[in-house]
């Protein structure tokens, strides 16, 4: 027991003389350790953090100045396209399309609003008249009637009116004058809905038209220049060739389709049309 206990002391004894010596070599190796060398390496050791963090410094003010430049490049490259952008399609248009796109424009809103009050129930059809007309015939006042729709300026009006004019000679002689002025009044309403589709075919011509202006600008400059042309000197006549013939089908897409709506429209009323003066005219038929 005894042997055992000194063999524990001596493996304590052992363990405690290493820890000591250890801890004495480490504290020795800091005190060894001279003022003028701490005080140099610390220098050092600021020298090396200071220039790391001018470097850093210098890195983020580089990046900041090319991060504004590259804002201030953004900024005026947005002005400059805000301030092209407006007078783009006037540039490209040119003196001689610009005028002619902007006459087709408002020829066609006119004609637009005026086919549009032309091709309407009430205009060609008022059901006030016609009720009128009605009432007067079965009250057997044809002299009445006959001026109730001679006063109408309407087609349907100068039809009725045309048919009672000619009723003493007959029941055929009064279809066939009513018919005439049926034909007069469908050409006439016709004839102000074709001018719609006029534009329709004349603007994708001054488009097509603007293309070949462009095209050849683009190649004159190219058998001028003795070298091969900058982009910027062929964008004058290609931005003109594109966008004249833009903005021909942007003038002529609409107006073929309100064409062909109005046109429907009008087919549509004139059978309305016929059927109408034949219900109210079949009472003299013989």
């Amino acid at each position: 027991m005894r042997k055992l206990f000194l063999n524990c002391s001596m493996v304590q004894s052992v363990s405690l003389f290493l820890l000591f010596f250890v801890s004495f070599s480490f504290f020795s190796g800091l005190i060894s350790v001279s003022p003028v060398s701490t005080v140099a390496f610390l220098a050092a050791q600021n020298e090396n953090e200071e220039e790391n963090n001018n470097e850093n410094n210098a890195e983020n003010n580089e990046a900041d100045q090319d991060v504004a430049e590259g804002e201030d490049v953004v900024a005026d490259d947005k002005e400059v396209s805000q301030d092209s952008y407006l007078f783009w399609y006037l540039k490209a248009l040119g003196p001689l399309f610009a005028p002619a796109f902007a006459i087709t424009s408002i020829c066609f809103v006119m004609l637009v609003v005026m086919n549009w009050m032309s091709i309407n129930r009430n205009n060609i059809m008022p059901q006030a008249m016609i009720d009128t007309f009605k009432q007067q015939l079965e009250e057997q006042k044809f002299q009445e009637a006959y001026e109730t729709a001679h006063a109408s300026d309407s087609p349907q009006g100068k039809i009725l009116a045309a048919g009672l004019a000619k009723m003493q000679s007959g029941y055929e002689a009064a279809q066939q004058s009513m018919s005439d002025v049926a034909e007069e009044e469908i050409m006439r309403l016709e004839q102000k809905l074709g001018w719609i589709a006029m534009i329709a075919g004349i603007a994708p011509m001054l488009g097509l038209l603007g293309t070949v202006f462009g095209m050849v600008d683009s190649f004159n400059v190219i058998a001028r220049s003795g070298t091969a042309p900058q982009a910027s000197e062929l964008a004058a006549g290609i931005s003109t060739a594109l966008i004249t013939t833009q903005v021909g089908l942007l003038i002529a897409i609409p107006a073929m389709i309100v064409y062909e709506f109005l046109r429907n429209k009008l087919a549509l009323l004139v059978l309305e049309l016929t059927v109408q003066t034949e219900n109210l005219m079949n009472r003299f038929k013989t």
